[in-house]
């Protein structure tokens, strides 16, 4: 398995009040900005393009991101609490110790991107491809991941509790030490190694 992580970029450093004028301007390419703790709460911003931002720390609670470019943006400690992320790209983003829960990553492309500790309780990731990503030590309780695809992620100890993942497919994922108590897995795809089995049926 091969987890790839966001470089660091050169950013322009913009505040939010700026950002928003421009976006009403119909200016949707914010590539490279730096918004490090910005607040962006309960704001539209449908089809933005926030690829490699430096977004650390940056509270987009209760926002529209929906289609949205956040490719290689850094993400990490960001507030993204209800954040309606469906159908976004975020390929390589690095989300560490995030707050997404109740966020909406339906159909979204995670592909190769850092949850590290992330806290994604109730979180909608219908759909979602996250082949490749770091999902380590995050809190997926509860979540619905239907028909997602996390072909070669990372989940070491990784919390499903509760969480559906019917259609899910989990081949060649790193199980080890995850908890999937009550976890759904109808129709799921699972590794047939038997350690990976037993974490994945809650036995050990």
């Amino acid at each position: 398995m091969l987890y790839l992580y966001p470089q660091k970029f050169q950013t322009k450093i913009i505040d939010a009040s700026e950002l928003l004028k421009l976006y009403a301007s119909a200016q949707r390419d914010f590539g490279r900005v730096n918004l490090t703790q910005a607040s962006l709460e309960e704001v539209n911003l449908t089809g933005i393009q926030l690829w490699q931002a430096n977004l650390t720390a940056t509270n987009f609670g209760n926002s529209v991101l929906q289609r949205a470019n956040l490719n290689q943006s850094n993400l990490s400690g960001a507030t993204l609490w209800r954040t309606d992320l469906s159908f976004a790209s975020m390929t390589q983003a690095k989300c560490s110790r995030a707050l997404l829960i109740r966020a909406n990553l339906q159909e979204a492309n995670l592909n190769k991107s850092l949850f590290k500790n992330a806290e994604m309780r109730l979180v909608c990731l219908r759909g979602a491809d996250l082949r490749g990503a770091d999902l380590s030590g995050a809190n997926l309780s509860y979540g619905d991941l239907t028909a997602a695809n996390l072909t070669g992620a990372n989940l070491t100890r990784a919390i499903f509790t509760g969480a559906n993942l019917t259609g899910t497919n989990l081949s060649n994922t790193n199980l080890h030490k995850a908890i999937l108590v009550g976890a759904d897995l109808s129709k799921a795809t699972i590794p047939q190694q038997e350690t990976h089995r037993k974490t994945v049926l809650g036995t050990t």
